[in-house]
């Protein structure tokens, strides 16, 4: 016959037990919170988490608390390369959640993408940095025939590298983006396309140093392209709390409330209704991005 201690011993293993089993049965929310890890480049760089990337993150994660429960955002400040930062993201301990353009290899590939175009489609619409001695001359271009006598430049391993291959644009590239700058005042091409977003910022960062350098006037190039969150796939439940707070967020009008926000003036000093439009094919773009959804996207001619 058992001992008091052997009885007790007991009944504290079937305690435990009993324990163990109602917490595998639970919903995964009760138990656990979601720690969002992402990783905030330094300096200026391709890539880079941006404030509006940060700030709709933390709204998603917000409008999402009463079906997921209370979450952490855990920032990884650290000076590493994209290229590391995407392994991170995959392996997914100290990085889970990443912000890429659509269609790079590693994170289609190894992560779970957020079919959502996070930035409304701003990185497809494209602004250059030029010589400013060279603007007469692009003042003229006014037709991809136009743009296929010139030459544009672009980082080695971008994603808009093959679609400028694929328009037959002349295209000259270097993995060394700090270089570009400086390239393109020596005259090694015409054009530094950037996204609406990113060439204000670059324009302050370099302009000191090179004083010819400015924001081309005439032109506005656009394909088919966005910026997304990825996910790694040992956190699929994240995945679907951002979908899910990012559809509350276009339903109640939030979502193009934050984007006006972070977005309004810099549209507006673009002059973007004054350029001539000039389209391109991306036959790259992942099907699972929602081109058709028409209140997702971004739309110059929408602007006041």
């Amino acid at each position: 016959m058992p001992s008091g201690v052997e009885r007790r011993v007991y009944s504290r293993m079937r305690q435990l037990l009993i324990l163990l089993l109602m917490l595998a049965v639970l919903p995964h929310r009760a138990i656990a919170d979601d720690v969002v890890k992402v990783v905030i480049f330094g300096g200026l760089r391709p890539g880079a988490v941006n404030g509006n990337d940060l700030a709709l993150l933390h709204e998603v994660l917000e409008r999402t608390q009463r079906d997921y429960g209370a979450y952490k955002v855990q920032p990884l400040a650290e000076n590493i390369s994209i290229a590391r930062a995407v392994q991170m993201a995959i392996d997914g301990r100290l990085v889970n959640v990443l912000t890429a353009g659509v269609g790079e290899p590693a994170p289609e590939r190894e992560m779970i993408p957020v079919p959502f175009p996070i930035d409304k489609g701003l990185l497809g619409y494209r602004v250059a940095l030029i010589d400013r001695q060279n603007q007469d001359r692009l003042s003229r271009v006014n037709s991809i025939e136009d743009l296929r006598q010139l030459r544009v430049g672009q980082g080695t391993g971008w994603s808009d590298v093959p679609i400028y291959e694929h328009a037959r644009i002349p295209i000259e590239t270097t993995p060394d983006y700090r270089s570009l700058a400086l390239m393109l005042l020596h005259g090694r091409f015409d054009l530094y396309p950037r996204g609406l977003y990113e060439v204000a910022p670059e324009l302050a960062a370099y302009g000191k140093g090179y004083p010819d350098l400015a924001v081309e006037q005439h032109l506005l190039l656009h394909y088919p392209f966005c910026e997304a969150f990825y996910v790694s796939r040992s956190v699929p439940r994240l995945a679907a709390r951002l979908t899910a707070g990012l559809e509350r967020m276009v339903a109640d009008g939030s979502f193009d409330a934050l984007f006006a926000k972070h977005f309004g003036k810099l549209l507006a000093d673009l002059h973007l209704h004054r350029r001539v439009v000039i389209e391109l094919e991306n036959p790259f773009l992942p099907a699972w991005v929602p081109l058709k959804r028409k209140e997702l996207w971004f739309d110059p001619a929408r602007l006041p």
